[in-house]
């Protein structure tokens, strides 16, 4: 009996010193660790991975540029076959005898209800009037030839040609950017005329020209009209 109370002594001893060592354990590796995190500071940031708001991820995209300058295509037609109210004026040949466009915007009272005339055009003006889907017509005496009033139907610029056409037979003639360019001024001064089916102002020319060139390109120009 004794042996056995002696026996349960020695176990009861041995688990109360384990208890205590593993106690101490605990109590030393608490105490080193409250030592570490308060020497360390606080984690570093980006230590853990932050889901990407939806905010952030729109900062984070590069923006897609706009293209917002005014061109001119490289190449532009108009059909006159579409065109009956340009086509009318002329059944008749038009008489340029005394004041070229001028002359013609006054004589075609009778045969349009909208013309008008734009003074101090350039070639990229009749260009961008190509563009928009307007006939400009100019007075134009080529070498050899009288001087004749006419619609400019087209251009390319990888031809570098200009395209000029009977509205009546629609015959077309192709000339060169250069020759074109000379005839004309010197034929038209830079004038074109402009047959609409609603009237132009110079508001709506502009604002029409604005589409294909800068503001410089047209700040000179002036537009009578009826």
């Amino acid at each position: 009996m004794q042996r056995h109370l002696f026996f349960l002594r020695e176990i009861h001893r041995v688990l109360v010193a384990s208890f205590s060592y593993s106690l101490l354990r605990v109590c030393i590796a608490s105490v080193v660790f409250v030592v570490l995190v308060i020497g360390c500071g606080p984690a570093p940031k980006g230590q853990y991975y932050v889901p990407e708001t939806v905010s952030a991820a729109t900062e984070t995209m590069p923006s897609e540029s706009i293209h917002t300058e005014a061109s001119l295509p490289e190449a532009a037609a108009v059909d006159l076959r579409k065109l009956p109210y340009v086509r009318n004026v002329f059944r008749r040949p038009a008489d340029i005898s005394k004041g070229g466009l001028d002359d013609f915007y006054a004589s075609t009272r009778a045969k349009v209800q909208h013309i008008a005339v734009i003074s101090n055009s350039s070639f990229d003006i009749l260009k961008a009037f190509v563009a928009e889907g307007w006939a400009p017509i100019v007075m134009i005496q080529l070498q050899g030839r009288r001087p004749e009033i006419v619609p400019v139907s087209a251009y390319n610029d990888q031809l570098s040609e200009v395209f000029l056409q009977n509205p009546v037979n629609l015959g077309e003639r192709r000339v060169s950017y250069e020759n074109f360019q000379m005839y004309w001024a010197a034929s038209s001064r830079s004038k074109c005329v402009l047959i609409t089916p609603q009237q132009l102002t110079e508001a709506k020319v502009r604002e029409m020209l604005g589409k294909y060139l800068p503001t410089e390109a047209f700040q000179r120009i002036s537009v009578r009209s009826r």
